[in-house]
C-alpha cells in the first residue's frame, strides 16, 4: 500500500496559492519563503501523483484535477484542524466536562465558578448533590471530578483543600419570639425543632447541633427532609421548625423568614477534595482558581 502520509503545512501551501493566485503572495499571507511554498507545492503534487497548477508568467492556476482536489482537501482540512484545536482547547481544559460534587450550598461557591467560566466558558459543568461523607468515595471512583465539603472524613486516598470559614446563621420564621434579635445562642434555641437537609449539608449540621449539647446530655430535636434548601426555607416560613443555614440564601426564597447570626465561633469550613490521579484537564484548571483563591485570603 503507497504511503499516504502528507505534511499538513502542504495543504496549507496549496490552499494559500489557490487563493492568492500565486506562490509569492501565498508566501507572505503565510510568512513563509517563496521557495518553501513552490517546494511544497511540487511536493505535494509528487505525492498525489498529478498536477494541482498550471504555471506562466502571470502566475498559477489550478488545473481541473487540482480544482476537484483542492475542494475535498479544503473539506477534510477543515475538519481536521477543528478537531486539532478542540484538542488543544480540551488539553488546556477550555473545553470538555467537569463533575462536581457538592454538599455545601453552591450559593457559597459562587465567587470560584464565576472565575472559572471566565476562563472556561466551554467546559460543561455537572452539579451533584452529596454529603460530606460520602464525597470521597465518589471522587475515588471518579464518579465526580472534585467535591465541595463541609468536613473532612479520614480518607488518605484523596487530596484536600481548606478553603475558607463560613459562618452558620439561624433561619426562623417572621412570627418567632427572637425574629428581631440582633444574635442567637443555640442555648436560646434549645427546645426548638431543627428541621434539615437530609443531603448535602444538612448531616453536617446535625452532628454540629449534636457535639454542641453532647456535654450536657441534651439530645437536640432534629428532622431530616428528603427536600433542597428553598423548600426547606419555607417550611420554615410556615411554621415546621426552624434551620441552620451557611452563606446566604436565594433573596427569592427568603420571604416569611428571618436569617440572625449565631453567636460565638459557629462556623462550617469549606473545603475541596479531589484525586491526585484524575487527568481531567478541567479540574486541573479549576484547582489552580482554588489555590489562587487560597492565597488571595491568607486566613481561609
Amino acid at each position: 500500500m503507497p504511503d499516504r502520509v502528507l505534511d499538513l503545512r502542504l495543504f496549507r501551501y496549496a490552499l494559500a496559492s489557490a487563493e492568492q493566485g500565486s506562490f509569492r503572495r501565498a508566501a507572505t499571507a503565510l510568512n513563509v519563503q517563496q521557495s518553501t511554498v513552490s517546494r511544497g507545492v511540487r511536493s505535494l503534487e509528487d505525492r498525489v501523483k498529478a498536477k494541482l497548477f498550471e504555471r506562466d508568467h502571470s502566475g498559477i492556476q489550478p488545473t481541473p484535477a487540482g480544482n476537484r482536489f483542492l475542494e475535498e482537501a479544503m473539506l477534510g482540512f477543515d475538519h481536521l484542524t477543528r478537531a486539532l484545536e478542540r484538542a488543544e482547547a480540551l488539553q488546556r481544559g477550555e473545553h470538555g466536562e467537569l463533575t462536581v460534587g457538592v454538599s455545601v450550598p453552591f450559593s457559597v461557591l459562587s465567587d470560584l465558578f464565576e472565575r472559572f467560566r471566565a476562563g472556561y466558558d466551554g467546559v460543561a459543568v455537572e452539579l451533584v448533590e452529596s454529603t460530606s461523607g460520602a464525597s470521597p468515595a465518589l471522587v475515588q471512583q471518579r464518579s465526580i471530578d472534585v467535591a465541595f465539603v463541609g468536613k473532612i472524613y479520614g480518607n488518605g486516598a484523596v487530596q484536600s483543600l481548606h478553603l475558607r470559614d463560613e459562618q452558620m446563621m439561624a433561619l426562623l420564621p417572621k412570627s418567632h419570639p427572637l425574629a428581631d434579635a440582633p444574635e442567637v445562642t443555640f442555648e436560646d434555641l434549645r427546645h426548638e425543632r431543627f428541621i434539615l437537609a437530609a443531603t448535602g449539608v444538612g448531616p453536617d449540621l446535625q452532628e454540629h447541633l449534636r457535639m454542641r449539647w453532647a456535654t450536657s446530655g441534651f439530645e437536640p430535636r432534629v428532622q431530616l427532609h428528603r427536600v433542597g434548601q428553598c423548600n426547606l426555607i419555607n417550611m420554615v416560613a410556615l411554621g415546621f421548625g426552624v434551620t441552620i443555614v451557611i452563606g446566604t440564601p436565594p433573596k427569592a426564597a427568603t420571604d416569611g423568614v428571618v436569617l440572625i447570626p449565631l453567636a460565638g465561633r459557629n462556623i462550617m469550613s469549606l473545603h475541596a477534595v479531589w484525586m491526585e490521579s484524575n487527568p481531567n484537564p478541567a479540574l486541573k484548571g479549576l484547582l489552580a482558581i482554588l489555590q489562587r483563591s487560597v492565597r488571595v485570603d491568607p486566613q481561609s
